[in-house]
């Protein structure tokens, strides 16, 4: 047991835990959430909870869905993705600091030889032939 302020037992507590963001192994929704990041506009990130949004224009962010942001995250955390630098813009009517994320030129040509593929689904050679 420990003390507090007043040397009081107190019994010691566990802070919550944070809620964990999901963890995506689906390249189609990597290669998306890659594909919007190299778009004009791209995704910003908020305050230290690491809150994401999508950029509309010069002045204005956007919420996006959970699996997207998580995606996002995802991809900051291996280095994918850059966090870069701060500025000011709208969500709605609250004006707030957010931080812009970078796509790396590794990324950037990662993603280029991934959209050169030929989608998985579409593929003639899995099926067999003359049965």
């Amino acid at each position: 047991m420990s003390a507090d302020l007043f040397g009081n037992e107190v019994e010691p507590t566990t802070a919550p835990a944070a809620a964990a963001r999901s963890v995506t192994n689906d390249l189609r929704v990597v290669t998306e959430v890659l594909n919007r990041a190299v778009s004009d506009c791209g995704y910003v990130v908020a305050s230290t909870a690491r809150t994401v949004f999508r950029r509309v224009d010069k002045e204005k962010i956007s919420r996006i869905p959970a699996w997207e942001a998580s995606a996002v995250v995802q991809l900051v955390d291996n280095g994918k993705l850059v966090i870069g630098g701060t500025h000011l813009l709208r969500c709605g009517a609250v004006r707030q600091s957010v931080r812009s994320v970078l796509v790396p030129k590794s990324t950037r040509l990662m993603l280029s030889r991934w959209n050169a593929l030929k989608p998985l689904g579409n593929s003639k050679s899995s099926e067999k032939k003359g049965a």
